[in-house]
């Protein structure tokens, strides 16, 4: 997300990984759903929001209803799609391509995949 521009408004932590933004506030509740983060770009007030999952979290009634939730959210004002950064183990991408085709939203353009390479979260694990 901060390589797409967006200042980090609010974490869902904490994380090993999430270093300072441990220290930020928790995410709001959008239609009954927290985020695990959201972020807002300054040069045109564009909201995001970011999930990360794990491979046991991918196909569940709770995650489903978060990527509706926050893969169909638009700007009030200008209605804009809210982009959406989903982070997976690698190995799982199969797994989450299946839940997107479900979703409607395999391919749309304001989904960023992010696929993490399964040994860096065993690294994380195991230490």
């Amino acid at each position: 997300m901060c390589a797409d521009g967006f200042l980090i408004g609010g974490f869902e932590g904490p994380a090993t990984q999430a270093g300072i933004w441990n220290a930020l506030p928790p995410t709001f509740c959008l239609h009954g759903k927290r985020p695990d983060t959201w972020g807002m770009r300054t040069e045109d007030a564009l909201m995001a929001f970011g999930e990360a999952k794990t491979s046991s979290d991918i196909d569940t009634k709770h995650t489903r209803t978060q990527l509706e939730i926050f893969g169909f959210a638009k700007m009030r004002r200008c209605g804009r799609q809210c982009p959406l950064f989903l982070a997976v183990p690698q190995s799982s991408t199969s797994q989450l391509d299946r839940v997107l085709i479900d979703l409607g939203l395999l391919g749309a353009p304001h989904v960023t995949r992010m696929h993490i390479p399964d040994a860096l979260l065993e690294l994380q694990r195991d230490g």
